[in-house]
Protein backbone atom coordinates (compact mmCIF):
# COMPACT_ATOMS: atom_id res chain seq x y z
CA UNK A 1 0.00 0.00 0.00
CA UNK A 2 1.09 3.73 -1.15
CA UNK A 3 2.04 5.70 2.13
CA UNK A 4 0.41 8.70 2.27
CA UNK A 5 1.45 12.04 1.39
CA UNK A 6 0.64 13.99 4.67
CA UNK A 7 3.34 15.99 5.93
CA UNK A 8 3.48 17.72 9.41
CA UNK A 9 7.24 18.08 10.30
CA UNK A 10 8.17 16.84 13.54
CA UNK A 11 6.07 15.50 15.82
CA UNK A 12 6.68 13.92 19.24
CA UNK A 13 5.59 10.45 19.81
CA UNK A 14 8.28 9.37 22.86
CA UNK A 15 11.88 9.65 24.32
CA UNK A 16 14.84 7.90 23.91
CA UNK A 17 16.11 5.13 26.35
CA UNK A 18 13.47 4.24 29.02
CA UNK A 19 12.80 7.67 30.42
CA UNK A 20 9.14 8.84 31.65
CA UNK A 21 8.28 10.70 28.89
CA UNK A 22 5.86 13.82 29.35
CA UNK A 23 6.35 15.55 25.66
CA UNK A 24 6.37 18.62 27.80
CA UNK A 25 8.23 21.93 26.53
CA UNK A 26 9.37 25.05 27.40
CA UNK A 27 8.60 28.61 26.82
CA UNK A 28 11.15 30.52 24.90
CA UNK A 29 10.61 34.23 23.72
CA UNK A 30 9.60 35.74 20.10
CA UNK A 31 10.15 39.48 19.17
CA UNK A 32 7.36 41.55 18.72
CA UNK A 33 7.21 41.92 14.77
CA UNK A 34 9.53 39.23 13.97
CA UNK A 35 9.16 38.51 9.93
CA UNK A 36 9.29 34.28 10.06
CA UNK A 37 6.59 32.26 10.37
CA UNK A 38 6.95 29.35 13.12
CA UNK A 39 4.65 27.06 12.12
CA UNK A 40 3.84 24.19 14.80
CA UNK A 41 6.07 21.06 13.80
CA UNK A 42 8.97 23.67 12.81
CA UNK A 43 12.68 23.58 14.16
CA UNK A 44 13.75 26.14 15.65
CA UNK A 45 17.17 28.02 16.71
CA UNK A 46 18.17 30.77 19.47
CA UNK A 47 18.99 33.68 18.23
CA UNK A 48 21.88 35.72 19.15
CA UNK A 49 19.49 37.84 21.48
CA UNK A 50 18.03 34.78 23.56
CA UNK A 51 15.26 35.16 21.10
CA UNK A 52 13.74 32.16 18.83
CA UNK A 53 13.77 31.74 14.99
CA UNK A 54 13.22 28.69 12.86
CA UNK A 55 16.23 26.69 12.17
CA UNK A 56 17.92 26.71 8.27
CA UNK A 57 17.19 23.19 6.60
CA UNK A 58 20.34 22.18 4.62
CA UNK A 59 22.92 19.27 4.59
CA UNK A 60 25.96 20.35 7.07
CA UNK A 61 23.97 23.45 8.49
CA UNK A 62 25.94 24.75 11.76
CA UNK A 63 22.83 25.73 12.93
CA UNK A 64 22.24 24.31 16.56
CA UNK A 65 18.27 23.51 16.61
CA UNK A 66 16.84 24.00 20.03
CA UNK A 67 13.73 22.22 19.85
CA UNK A 68 10.47 22.10 17.72
CA UNK A 69 7.81 24.57 18.06
CA UNK A 70 4.68 23.73 19.28
CA UNK A 71 2.39 27.04 19.35
CA UNK A 72 2.27 30.60 21.36
CA UNK A 73 0.64 32.79 23.10
CA UNK A 74 0.77 36.65 22.90
CA UNK A 75 -0.99 39.72 22.97
CA UNK A 76 -2.05 41.36 20.11
CA UNK A 77 -1.58 45.26 19.76
CA UNK A 78 -5.27 45.90 20.41
CA UNK A 79 -4.67 44.01 24.14
CA UNK A 80 -6.45 40.74 23.20
CA UNK A 81 -4.87 37.80 24.22
CA UNK A 82 -3.77 35.11 21.23
CA UNK A 83 -3.27 31.27 21.59
CA UNK A 84 -2.43 30.27 18.08
CA UNK A 85 -0.78 26.87 16.24
CA UNK A 86 1.79 28.89 14.81
CA UNK A 87 3.22 32.70 14.67
CA UNK A 88 2.35 35.08 12.00
CA UNK A 89 4.95 36.77 10.08
CA UNK A 90 5.39 40.23 11.34
CA UNK A 91 3.11 39.83 13.97
CA UNK A 92 3.08 43.40 16.36
CA UNK A 93 2.50 42.44 19.92
CA UNK A 94 0.90 45.16 22.30
CA UNK A 95 3.60 47.22 23.89
CA UNK A 96 5.93 45.34 21.91
CA UNK A 97 6.45 42.28 24.65
CA UNK A 98 7.55 39.62 23.54
CA UNK A 99 5.32 36.40 22.71
CA UNK A 100 6.10 33.17 24.25
CA UNK A 101 6.27 29.74 22.23
CA UNK A 102 6.23 26.82 23.09
CA UNK A 103 9.23 24.49 22.41
CA UNK A 104 9.87 20.63 22.39
CA UNK A 105 13.05 21.41 23.75
CA UNK A 106 14.32 17.71 25.84
CA UNK A 107 17.59 16.68 23.51
CA UNK A 108 16.32 12.91 24.15
CA UNK A 109 13.18 13.87 22.64
CA UNK A 110 11.83 11.63 19.48
CA UNK A 111 9.85 12.83 16.84
CA UNK A 112 7.80 11.12 13.88
CA UNK A 113 8.65 12.80 10.33
CA UNK A 114 8.16 12.17 6.82
CA UNK A 115 10.98 10.79 4.24
CA UNK A 116 10.50 12.90 1.12
CA UNK A 117 12.36 9.87 -0.71
CA UNK A 118 11.90 5.87 -0.29
CA UNK A 119 13.64 5.73 2.86
CA UNK A 120 13.84 1.85 4.53
CA UNK A 121 15.76 0.11 7.15
CA UNK A 122 19.37 0.94 5.87
CA UNK A 123 18.26 4.63 7.00
CA UNK A 124 18.29 3.88 10.90
CA UNK A 125 21.48 5.70 12.39
CA UNK A 126 21.82 7.69 9.26
CA UNK A 127 22.08 11.05 9.69
CA UNK A 128 19.66 13.48 7.60
CA UNK A 129 18.99 17.29 6.50
CA UNK A 130 15.65 18.98 7.08
CA UNK A 131 13.92 20.07 3.61
CA UNK A 132 11.45 22.54 3.70
CA UNK A 133 11.45 23.63 7.15
CA UNK A 134 10.38 27.22 6.32
CA UNK A 135 7.05 25.72 4.90
CA UNK A 136 3.96 25.41 6.42
CA UNK A 137 -0.35 26.24 6.33
CA UNK A 138 -0.90 29.55 7.45
CA UNK A 139 -4.56 27.90 8.00
CA UNK A 140 -3.64 24.45 9.77
CA UNK A 141 -0.25 26.37 11.53
CA UNK A 142 1.05 23.35 10.56
CA UNK A 143 4.97 23.05 9.25
CA UNK A 144 5.16 20.75 6.46
CA UNK A 145 9.03 19.95 6.62
CA UNK A 146 10.19 16.63 6.06
CA UNK A 147 13.71 14.74 5.85
CA UNK A 148 15.81 14.77 2.95
CA UNK A 149 15.96 10.95 1.83
CA UNK A 150 18.84 12.24 -0.60
CA UNK A 151 21.04 13.40 2.20
CA UNK A 152 21.15 10.68 3.82
CA UNK A 153 24.68 10.28 5.25
CA UNK A 154 26.71 8.53 7.74
CA UNK A 155 28.26 12.49 8.57
CA UNK A 156 26.92 14.73 10.58
CA UNK A 157 23.74 16.37 10.02
CA UNK A 158 20.59 17.98 11.53
CA UNK A 159 18.26 14.76 12.36
CA UNK A 160 19.38 11.32 13.32
CA UNK A 161 16.66 8.12 12.46
CA UNK A 162 16.23 6.21 15.41
CA UNK A 163 13.64 3.70 13.45
CA UNK A 164 10.88 3.14 10.94
CA UNK A 165 7.22 4.20 12.28
CA UNK A 166 5.41 1.11 13.55
CA UNK A 167 1.84 1.62 11.68
CA UNK A 168 0.34 -0.91 9.23
CA UNK A 169 -0.88 2.27 7.06
CA UNK A 170 3.74 2.77 6.78
CA UNK A 171 5.50 1.19 4.28
CA UNK A 172 9.09 1.07 4.87
CA UNK A 173 11.09 1.45 1.14
CA UNK A 174 8.16 3.61 -0.56
CA UNK A 175 8.13 7.11 -0.91
CA UNK A 176 6.47 9.34 1.77
CA UNK A 177 7.64 6.72 4.31
CA UNK A 178 7.20 7.98 8.16
CA UNK A 179 10.27 7.32 10.50
CA UNK A 180 11.16 8.63 14.22
CA UNK A 181 14.13 10.95 14.43
CA UNK A 182 16.40 12.56 17.35
CA UNK A 183 17.26 15.98 16.76
CA UNK A 184 21.37 15.15 16.47
CA UNK A 185 22.53 18.59 16.35
CA UNK A 186 20.76 19.88 19.45
CA UNK A 187 22.06 23.18 21.13
CA UNK A 188 21.65 21.55 24.19
CA UNK A 189 24.09 18.77 23.69
CA UNK A 190 26.55 21.16 21.66
CA UNK A 191 29.50 22.82 24.44
CA UNK A 192 30.19 25.63 21.99
CA UNK A 193 27.73 28.89 22.50
CA UNK A 194 25.09 30.66 20.23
Amino acid sequence: MANTDAARGLVPVKKLGNGYETAGFSTYKVASGHAQNLFNGQAVELKADGTIQRATDGGGNSAKIVGVAGGVHYVDSNGKPKWSNYWPSGTVTQGTVAAELKVYDDPDQLFIVQSDGASDQTAVGANAPMVGNANGSTTSGISSMELDHTGLTNGSDQLRVVDILDDPNNTAGSIHVKLIVRINMHAYTNLAGI
